[in-house]
């Protein structure tokens, strides 16, 4: 790893300033969707396909093409980075970067210098395991040491139709392709039970620690947090079950492939509370598909009892009195979810961490007024109906 290799970056990537500029004349004109697929969340990602969005995308590639070839002999006001193993291009990621090698069909990460070891150790650990599954990538070797890992590239489209602004399309192609991967992954370990109350205390001093630890103040998750930890703890105290989750299942996630569906990006991956995926699939809508709360509610008050009826097949005893647990499984789902978010807060400078979380909460909250809730306690029609 002595040898370096310089990155220029020009608008979305950084392009490895090594390579043949033919070599990024064929990615940018004949692999654009493999650049699509790498950072799905891109807003013309999902642009209809007319003659327009053909033409302005010849136009940017040609920008980008012209802009490599002036980085390789002046590098004008160009922002570099350097990175241990070639590849065609390379994008940063959460406490890190992942360098992309289409002739191996290899994704490297790297991991940034102040990363604790164990916290690289316990990831490349976790994604070896992972490599288990089929619709996850295989990892091919690693190195704690030197602070990274190289696992396949998965090389697919961008699943649009999970994000379809039409609820009969994307319940569809929920239950089609959605739906089997998050039943797999709840069977890919045996369940943990827990005590509803010592799992809630768990989560609060998650969150307690990071807003210890944080570089400011997040008033809005204290107090959700707050009125959910109260809500929950007014209930009975209940077993809950805890199984292997994505972490971030969401559209954003998942490619189409010639071999199916495939998921990507398990950095954060481990045991949840039951419903956690769904829900996360789901509220993804709200926040990052701009589609109004209502309309999300209606789609899951429609896909979830499917969805709980469908989990009767799985592991023994995994859906046992779940139908009238779902507004449980929900709130803890928020705690959660929140304290992924904040523990990102910690260590993700890259992106808006404040107007990400504050989407988020407010979806839950609204969530939670469509229904009828005013979160602390529940109307009986709400508790009879499991809500």
């Amino acid at each position: 790893m002595a040898r370096l290799y310089k990155y220029v970056n020009i608008g979305d990537y950084y392009f490895c300033l090594r390579q043949n500029p033919a070599v990024l004349a064929w990615i940018l004109f004949f692999r654009g969707d493999d650049l699509l697929a790498i950072k799905p969340w891109l807003k013309r990602n999902y642009q209809k396909r007319n003659l327009r969005y053909y033409r302005g995308r010849f136009r940017s590639n040609l920008k980008t093409l012209i802009r490599f070839m002036q980085s390789r002999t002046k590098l004008p006001d160009a922002e570099l980075v350097e990175l241990p193993f070639y590849g065609q291009l390379s994008a940063p990621v959460h406490r890190g970067h992942k360098i992309f090698n289409f002739y191996r069909g290899t994704v490297t990460k790297i991991f940034d210098h102040d990363v604790n070891i164990l916290s690289v150790i316990s990831e490349i650990d976790r994604l070896r395991d992972i490599s288990r599954i089929d619709f996850a990538p295989s990892l091919r070797k690693s190195n704690s040491d030197e602070r990274w890992y190289e696992e396949d590239y998965v090389r697919g489209t961008v699943a649009s139709l999970h994000r379809s602004a039409d609820s009969g399309v994307f319940l569809s192609v929920f239950f089609h392709e959605a739906a089997p991967c998050i039943k797999r992954l709840i069977s890919f370990r045996q369940p943990i039970m827990k005590d509803l109350r010592a799992y809630i205390e768990e989560l609060r001093a998650r969150l307690d620690i990071n807003r210890f630890a944080r570089k400011r103040p997040f008033p809005e998750v204290d107090s959700f947090a707050d009125v959910i930890i109260g809500w929950l703890k007014n209930g009975p105290d209940l077993p809950v079950r805890l199984v292997f989750t994505h972490g971030d299942f969401c559209p954003a996630n998942i490619l189409n492939t010639k071999h199916g569906i495939r998921l990507v990006d398990w950095e954060t991956a481990g045991p949840r509370s039951l419903l956690f995926d769904f829900f996360s699939y789901f509220f993804y809508r709200a926040p990052c598909g701009k589609l109004p709360v209502t309309q999300v509610a209606a789609e899951i008050a429609e896909a979830l009892p499917r969805f709980l009826s469908g989990l009767s097949s799985g592991p023994p005893g995994i859906s046992d009195g779940l139908s009238s647990q779902t507004g449980t499984y929900r709130r803890l789902f928020y705690l959660e979810y929140l304290s992924r978010l904040a523990d990102r807060v910690l260590t993700d400078n890259r992106l808006n961490m404040a107007d990400y979380i504050a989407r988020y909460i407010d979806a839950f909250t609204r969530y939670e007024r469509t229904l009828g809730a005013n979160i602390l306690t529940e109307n009986s029609a709400t508790s009879r109906a499991g809500i």
